[in-house]
């Protein structure tokens, strides 16, 4: 995902609080003009793009099909119709849209299965948007035997942008397993970061009234290091008594919530599962782990999110042979 930048436009209209990529303003007839996008095309989900305008002090004229489908290009070809009508804007004004493209985009003769530019035709610079395909229906990750854990990864789509989480099977299989299935199964869908630590990490996939963890997982540790970009599973600080007084061990107590590292860590090495890593979507992470934050007691740590960092779905979805190269 692209970083953040200030646009020459009035606030964008939020539809789900999704980051999407910005792209350079361009000038059009005098309006000022820009879209965002996002960089990842997950096969059966939505591809949202915003449009957004401001016509300058005199007003403008503007094509009626600069706020379709058809203002985009894909591999250099127009989306849609481009018909001659015009739409006249009044001085100041701005105008803000929010749809889905990928109607558009899987009805192109041009589209196909794999990395594509998609252009807008007010910005000279297309994007290169990455195809992902999505896991097939009616797999049980549970069962799924340990050498075809590694052909899955997992998207989760949050309010600060995509972030792409590659597994680690052969380090901790049982902890892939796990998180493969709590995504698959929607889980993590409408869930949250509810802990950001600026320089350590940020934690979701917390419990809630009537979810339940399905399982406890006991611990696979290694000799991976809790760098940055590390996912890795929490777990209870210390022994304590379930509902039934049995003790639960701090060391065998991972259920659902998981962290992604933000810093070094040295004092979780071999003390907690680490089980994969980003692949892309380190500004998400970096975004959400300086959030603003409180204190929420009992707690005495000011870690709890000022505003909701939303984990909005977890996608499963088929490894690609070739990824982007990692980032740090």
């Amino acid at each position: 995902m692209g970083r953040r930048q200030e646009i020459v436009i009035a606030k964008w209209l939020v539809v789900a609080s999704l980051t999407l990529a910005p792209v350079a303003v361009a000038a059009v007839d005098d309006p000022q003009v820009s879209f965002e996008a996002l960089d990842l095309f997950i096969e059966g989900e939505p591809y949202p793009v915003k449009i957004g305008i401001e016509a300058p002090a005199g007003g403008a004229g503007l094509p009626a099909w600069m706020l379709t489908a058809a203002a985009f290009t894909l591999d250099g070809e127009a989306l849609g119709e481009r018909a001659e009508s015009k739409l006249t804007l009044l001085p100041g004004q701005k105008i803000e849209v929010t749809f889905d493209l990928a109607p558009a985009l899987l009805e192109s003769p041009a589209f196909e299965r794999k990395k594509f530019r998609l252009g807008f035709d007010a910005v000279k610079e297309p994007r290169d948007v990455l195809y992902l395909e999505a896991a097939q229906r009616g797999i049980n990750f549970m069962e799924l035997p340990k050498a075809q854990l590694g052909e899955y990864d997992v998207i989760l789509r949050t309010s600060a942008g995509d972030i792409w989480l590659e597994m680690w099977p052969t380090v901790a299989p049982n902890h892939v397993r796990n998180f493969l299935d709590l995504a698959y199964t929607g889980y993590y869908d409408d869930n949250q970061f509810h802990r950001a630590v600026p320089g350590f990490m940020i934690q979701g996939g917390s419990t809630s009234p009537g979810r339940a963890a399905p399982r406890r997982l006991d611990a696979e540790f290694s000799a991976k290091r809790h760098v940055p970009g590390i996912l890795s599973m929490a777990r209870l600080p210390s022994d304590t008594q379930d509902e039934n007084g049995n003790i639960v061990s701090a060391v065998n107590s991972a259920t659902c919530e998981f962290f992604v590292m933000h810093g070094v860590t040295p004092f979780l090495d071999g003390k907690y599962t680490a089980f994969g890593e980003v692949v892309t979507g380190t500004e998400a992470v970096e975004t959400i782990a300086t959030t603003d934050t409180k204190t929420t007691p009992p707690s005495r740590e000011k870690s709890t999110p000022v505003v909701r960092q939303a984990i909005y779905k977890a996608m499963v979805i088929r490894a690609p042979k070739e990824k982007p190269k990692k980032e740090k």
